[in-house]
């Protein structure tokens, strides 16, 4: 049974007291509410604040994980000073940086854009379906469309990527086309982990999110890092490898506010 992750217990603290910490934070359903569209997502402002403060602060890393194209989650959260990791894993930017692309996802570019094309074809159909063009990848989204017209867009979304040669993933009511490259959240995020020296046992990592893709997060950290906090936002009653949990994005902001003021009392008791 999953915890909850507040009030935050000794233990949990003492876990998220190392250095240095990295927060791994994906973005709608984590930072930003669902929205109906996927342009109309926005990081509230107190987010916004506790974020460009958690990134400020001495021995913390911020790192934004997200299916959605680096550019794009820039303009979302709207924050400087983070990490980025864009596509599900596909491109990385530092703080302050642009977009870095895998070169083995780049030679696909050309048969993502016709993956596009055609599942734009098949949404004009489908009324209340959202293409979702991320360059590298694609999205394919249908909270606003009818149930019924779910197993049809899936079956035409399906061969539109067995054609072209990509692979199919499964969100909450979205079809994700990728490259087949082995990269997602969690290969991305153990390689930031890697590059910011956060996985020996003096660390602190925590990684959160709410969809299924967040799980291979969750799972690839605690195997390198068992002492990761792992938090599940949103339906605790769904099967998940994460550790804890928290109702919505308010209170994971809270979670969010406690780990920064721990940093702020252990750096007044120094």
């Amino acid at each position: 049974m999953l915890a909850l992750a507040l009030p935050m217990t000794p233990e949990l603290a003492r876990r998220l007291a190392g250095r240095p910490l990295l927060l791994v934070l994906d973005v709608d359903g984590t930072l930003s509410p669902i929205a109906p569209r996927p342009e109309h997502a926005v990081v509230p402002p107190a987010t916004q604040q506790l974020l460009a403060e958690l990134a400020q602060t001495e021995d913390v890393h911020v790192a934004v994980i997200t299916g959605r194209a680096v550019d794009d989650a820039r303009r979302v959260v709207g924050v400087d000073g983070l990490w980025f990791i864009g596509n599900h894993g596909v491109e990385v930017a530092a703080p302050g940086r642009p977009p870095v692309v895998r070169p083995d996802v780049a030679w696909y570019e050309d048969r993502v854009a016709e993956a596009t094309a055609r599942s734009r074809e098949i949404a004009r159909e489908m009324p209340g379906v959202i293409v979702e063009d991320k360059r590298w990848t694609l999205s394919v989204h249908y909270r606003l469309a009818h149930p019924s017209l779910v197993p049809p867009l899936t079956n035409a979304i399906t061969l539109v990527a067995r054609d072209l040669g990509l692979k199919v993933t499964r969100g909450k009511e979205v079809l994700e086309l990728r490259p087949p490259v082995n990269v997602d959240k969690g290969t991305a995020a153990v390689e930031l982990a890697q590059t910011l020296g956060v996985l020996h046992a003096g660390a602190s990592l925590l990684s959160a999110g709410d969809d299924r893709t967040d799980e291979d997060m969750f799972r690839a950290l605690r195997e390198r890092q068992p002492s990761c906090v792992t938090i599940r936002v949103g339906d605790a009653t769904s099967e998940t490898a994460a550790e804890f949990t928290v109702e919505d994005t308010a209170v994971m902001r809270e979670v969010l506010e406690a780990v920064l003021a721990q940093r702020r009392a252990a750096a007044g008791a120094s």
